[in-house]
């Protein structure tokens, strides 16, 4: 193991400064979180919203039409696309959608933005599903496995010689980045994923789950803490970001035990996650790759 570098502790009343200075999300797109959160809310209302902006509804005909719902090329309106789509999965494609946006404007110069993508994407993809297996709420938890690691993007925008260290340190030792953050920062992604979330206003189980992914809680019934901590550790499995010297971070047993996953269940889970990735990853990362 490497000599552990000198710490440089990040200030956190500078880093909170930092992250109420965010831009908040699209006007739209605050709208519809409101929208798609309600019990009962009318076709019409979200499709008109959703027309106010035309990037935004152009990525939902895309999505609609991907191969991953069976209907490739047959919807032809918004109207249409958000009742193949559903209501709560509309609302985290959406955000998903607008966060293409929002992660390019805090990216700095360590992380690998494509790969930083497609990890989120993947993590999206497989929270979904081991949300439904365990009977969640799926568009929860593809928006909490989304922006999972949000906090680093914060790191890598405002402090990039700090964030490079922490990810050299990382990768040279083998290890989590959030322990290598917290080593050699005094503060990690998830707490400042947490921080991110909460100023673009998500719902408390969506920012518990980012808050909590690396540590889940030893006892009580499974939640979207459990479904994003293993999301997270399957997506490093996967290997779909193709990041060197990638590290697998270990699964924590309890939370595994809750999502109650028999060993032959795996194979048909990780194609599915697969599939869903790749389904999606076309309509949803960047056009341009910013490295």
């Amino acid at each position: 193991m490497s000599t552990i570098p000198a710490p440089i502790t990040l200030d956190r009343e500078s880093l909170a400064r930092d992250i109420r200075s965010l831009p908040s999300l699209p006007t739209v797109v605050q709208e519809l979180m409101l929208l798609v959160r309600q019990k009962e809310v009318q076709l019409e209302a979200v499709s008109n919203t959703l027309r106010l902006d035309q990037a935004l509804s152009i990525k939902v005909l895309q999505l609609a039409n991907s191969p991953f719902y069976g209907l490739s090329g047959r919807i032809g309106s918004v109207r249409d696309a958000i009742n193949i789509l559903g209501m709560r999965q509309l609302g985290s494609l959406v955000i998903a959608a607008a966060l293409t946006v929002q992660f390019e404007k805090l990216h700095g110069k360590s992380l690998h933005m494509d790969s930083f993508w497609r990890h989120s994407i993947c993590c999206a993809a497989a929270a979904r599903q081991l949300a439904l297996h365990v009977g969640l709420d799926s568009a929860a938890a593809f928006t909490a496995g989304l922006l999972h690691d949000v906090g680093r993007l914060v790191v890598d925008s405002h402090y990039p010689l700090e964030a490079a260290q922490a990810i050299a340190w990382a990768e040279q030792n083998d290890m989590p980045h959030c322990e290598a953050e917290h080593s050699l920062l005094g503060i990690d992604h998830t707490e400042l994923g947490e921080w991110v979330c909460r100023h673009w206003r998500f719902s408390s189980d969506v920012v518990e789950a980012i808050a909590g992914h690396h540590k889940p809680p030893p006892a009580g019934a499974v939640s979207l803490i459990d479904v994003v901590h293993a999301a997270d550790a399957i997506t490093h499995a996967l290997d779909i970001a193709g990041a060197q010297n990638e590290a697998v971070p270990g699964v924590n047993p309890m939370a595994w035990a809750r999502l109650n996953l028999a060993d032959e269940d795996l194979p048909a889970l990780f194609a599915c996650i697969e599939s869903e990735f790749n389904d999606l990853q076309a309509v949803l990362r960047p056009a341009k790759e910013t490295t």
